[in-house]
């Protein structure tokens, strides 16, 4: 069920791995936005763009976890450029916040039934 844990915004998410869902994930889905609207038509388009479009909410809502702040965050981008700018700021080149564990298990602990 792993593929399902990266369309939900629970959980926290590095910096690498928000990085690396950019660089691999996103063309993917880009891709695939594109092929199925070209192939199928615009109705498959359009639930491949429904889809991508959840990944990426999920993949900065879970940075925004880890860096302390609500997926709340994410209505930054309707002030039309300092909201984004501010967001790409804060998920992209700023590190983990220590003080920010409000948001799923912190990080590098794994919760399993063995833990006591």
């Amino acid at each position: 069920m792993r593929a399902w844990n990266e369309l939900t915004t629970s959980g926290r998410l590095g910096r690498a791995g928000f990085w690396l869902r950019h660089l691999v994930g996103l063309p993917i889905g880009l891709f695939l936005c594109i092929a199925a609207d070209s192939l199928v038509g615009p109705s498959a388009g359009l639930v491949a763009a429904a889809l991508t479009t959840l990944f990426l909410v999920s993949v900065w809502g879970r940075r925004l976890h880890d860096r302390g702040r609500s997926a709340w965050w994410l209505l930054l981008t309707a002030v039309p450029v300092a909201g984004a700018l501010l967001l790409i700021v804060d998920c992209a080149f700023l590190g983990t916040r220590a003080g920010g564990q409000r948001y799923g298990v912190p990080g590098g602990v794994r919760i399993d039934y063995r833990t006591v």
